[in-house]
């Protein structure tokens, strides 16, 4: 790089540049051609065959280029007469050190600095152009935020990917779009789809990144990172280049007691499991929290149990699932595992239904027969007694026969197939003679009325007579009957505005519903936009909800809304959004139907694929974590759903063959378990089983 300042003196005083290249053109050209530079028989420009050169003139004039890069240099050539031609071209660099040519007129950038460039034939040079050449990429390449564990097993993947940062030459920016290539260089491991060679391209936040799964014997692993160029070589001016990662795997984690075991579906294993952590000498670790995951749909007394001195830990009671044959107990600690196996016999019978819908503390689902059975705790469960709750789906008392079911706050509302309204539950308003109490069992809301459609809130209901009108009934603290009063109702009372509806959501205190034309209204509290107008103002009537979009779903919550416009993009807004009105999710998949929980919603894709988003502090988003997800997140099963319902703190699906499977939050059986537990993956309800 010192030839820098004599690279820009050239270029900037070309007469003196100009004469001290010509000596060496004019040899150049020479050799190649039986002429002078001005002293032989047929002139300056001449190849004594008669053609005679005027002018060469280089093609793009100056130009900055990269260091390392490698390209062609032309220039137009004219004769006397003006007509152009072709003749080998000699090229010359006021630096080769920083800009050599070879043949043909292919430059390569060797360093940075400024040269002056022309080109020679027959006697005739060109006025010279200047080339920069610079360092804009990579120049650097280390290890990003890595630390190897303490404890590694063989034949298992890094919990984290291995990452390199690749920044310019003054470090302090990224370099986007560099190639890095990563190579298993030692232990027999593997990088990202079981290859041993990936190449990654740096991003703008100037990381590139791969997976690493060690060999499966105890041994040292390594990967090396190097920037390379298009020959996929590691580029030898990049400081760092290549990064070495290397960890030594062994056997940190070992199977105690407890493997190999043998009991009925749903039924605890006799022997409680146990494994011990040690550490790279065979020493063993205390206090290091270990977690256990259970396969199958069984669960253990304690998913993260710390090792005690001996090193050793227990997660208790391995409580077998609902799948026969082999069931698998993972331990897992910073990299390490160690997978414990048993058999379950017998079979389970699983819960069939059409519908499936969603209250505080209770689920209830109709058959193919049309009759409801429910799960969870009284009133909810419409068994008639208030104080027997159930895990297993029990049939309502008076043997009611819904055709719809829907869930409110802890209540259920549906129609029946002579079109009336029941109702039961917690402040369920099914009767006018029940008035605002609880109803224990399905009690028939007094009307003559036909209905299409129900949808219980907190403590009101909304209704779809069969001529598309909208009627409500219970509390109106803030106008969410939509009849312009603030009136506690016992009976149906019209929505005003004369509106006329295809469906109805009602949340925990407002209600909306998509007109026939496609447009969305809401009314009732609004205090986190829910209404979807673009304010906090309280409505009292139905109000149009902001955007141009046309509506074929909709579903309310507690403080937010959702809906599923015509072209199948689902779009939220009110608490748990930015949203004061619709706003689609970037990305998302077309969804078919949808579904809104108190504070989540799901939806299904044509292929019957589930999303779900929103609060997952009970597992209820089904993706196998309790994290919050503010964009559609696939729910981890290989399960397939016709229908999906989005509850309080749970979720339930009818799969594509009928059966109903549920997540989420399970305290008083209404997720179908007989304890207490919170289920972060889908899991059939199960009604009894067979040896």
């Amino acid at each position: 790089m010192s030839s820098n300042w004599r690279a820009r003196a050239h270029f900037a005083s070309l007469s003196r540049l100009r004469s001290r290249i010509i000596p060496i053109v004019c040899a150049a050209t020479a050799a190649l051609a039986a002429s002078s530079c001005g002293s032989d028989s047929t002139g300056p420009g001449g190849d004594g065959n008669g053609l005679r050169l005027s002018s060469i003139v280089i093609d793009g004039g100056s130009r900055t280029v990269e260091i390392g890069s490698v390209f062609t240099m032309t220039a137009t050539v004219k004769d006397t007469a003006g007509k152009i031609v072709s003749v080998p071209l000699v090229w010359r660099s006021s630096a080769d050190t920083i800009l050599s040519f070879g043949p043909n007129g292919k430059a390569t950038a060797l360093d940075t600095g400024v040269v002056a460039v022309n080109a020679s034939a027959l006697g005739v040079t060109s006025g010279a152009v200047g080339v920069h050449v610079v360092w804009n990429g990579a120049a650097n390449i280390k290890a990003f935020q890595f630390k190897p564990p303490l404890a590694v097993s063989p034949g298992v993947a890094l919990p984290d990917s291995i990452r390199v940062a690749v920044t310019t030459l003054d470090s302090s920016r990224v370099a986007p779009g560099s190639l890095v290539r990563f190579d298993v260089t030692a232990g027999g491991g593997s990088l990202d789809s079981g290859k041993t060679t990936v190449f990654d391209t740096v991003g703008s936040s100037g990381i590139a990144a791969v997976k690493w799964t060690f060999g499966p014997k105890p041994a040292k692993n390594t990967v090396t990172a190097a920037v390379v160029g298009g020959d996929s070589l590691p580029i030898a001016r990049v400081k760092g280049n290549p990064v070495t990662f290397t960890i030594t795997t062994f056997a940190a984690l070992a199977i105690v007691q407890g493997d190999s075991q043998t009991a009925a579906v749903l039924s605890p294993l006799p022997v409680i499991p146990s494994v011990r952590l040690v550490d790279s000498l065979g020493k063993p670790r205390a206090g290091v929290p270990i977690t256990f995951t259970v396969a199958g749909n069984g669960r253990v007394a304690n998913p993260v149990v710390s090792t005690a001195a001996d090193g050793t830990a227990s997660p208790g009671i391995w409580t077998l699932g609902d799948a026969e044959g082999d069931q698998t107990l993972t331990a897992t600690v910073e990299a390490a595992t160690v997978v414990l196996h048993a058999t379950a016999t017998g079979t389970t019978v699983r819960f069939a239904a059409a519908q499936v819908a969603l209250a505080q503390g209770a689920t209830c689902a109709v058959t193919a027969d049309h009759f409801v059975s429910c799960m969870g705790q009284p009133p909810q469960i419409g068994g008639g007694d208030s104080a027997t709750k159930t895990s297993t789906p029990t049939l309502t008392k008076g043997s009611v026969r819904l055709t719809s079911i829907a869930g409110g706050g802890a209540h259920f509302c549906g129609i029946s197939t002579d079109l009336s309204i029941y109702c039961w539950g917690a402040t369920a308003l099914g009767d006018t003679l029940i008035g605002f109490g609880n109803a224990s069992a399905p009690s028939r809301l007094q009307s003559n009325i036909a209905w299409l459609q129900v949808t219980p809130g907190n403590q009101h209901n909304c209704a779809l007579a069969n001529d598309q009108t909208a009627y409500c009934w219970g509390i109106d603290t803030t106008g969410q009957l939509g009849d312009n009063q603030l009136t506690r109702r016992v009976a149906p009372a019209p929505v005003a505005g004369g509106f006329k509806f295809t469906a109805l959501a009602a949340g925990d205190a407002h209600e909306c519903g998509i007109a026939t034309n496609g447009a969305l209204f809401c009314w009732g509290f609004n205090g986190s936009a829910q209404l979807g107008d673009g304010t906090s103002i309280q409505r009292r009537t139905p109000t149009a909800v902001s955007g141009n979009f046309k509506w074929k779903a909709i579903g309310a919550g507690s403080g937010w809304s959702c809906g599923l416009t015509d072209a199948g993009q689902a779009a939220c807004w009110g608490a748990g959004t930015t949203n004061v009105s619709p706003a689609t999710y970037a990305g998302s998949p077309t969804f078919t139907s949808l579904s809104v929980g108190a504070a989540h919603a799901c939806a299904l894709t044509s292929d019957g694929t589930a999303y779900c988003w929103g609060n997952n502090a009970s597992g209820q988003l089904g993706d196998s974590t309790t994290t919050t997800r503010t964009v559609p997140t696939q729910v981890e099963t290989t399960m397939r759903f016709a229908s999906i319902a989005a509850g309080p703190q749970q979720t339930c699906g009818i799969t594509l063959d009928g059966l109903l499977a549920c997540w989420g939050r399970n305290d008083v059986g209404e997720i179908g378990l007989p304890t207490p537990q919170v289920q972060v993956t889908p899991r059939y309800v199960v009604i009894t089983t067979k040896p």
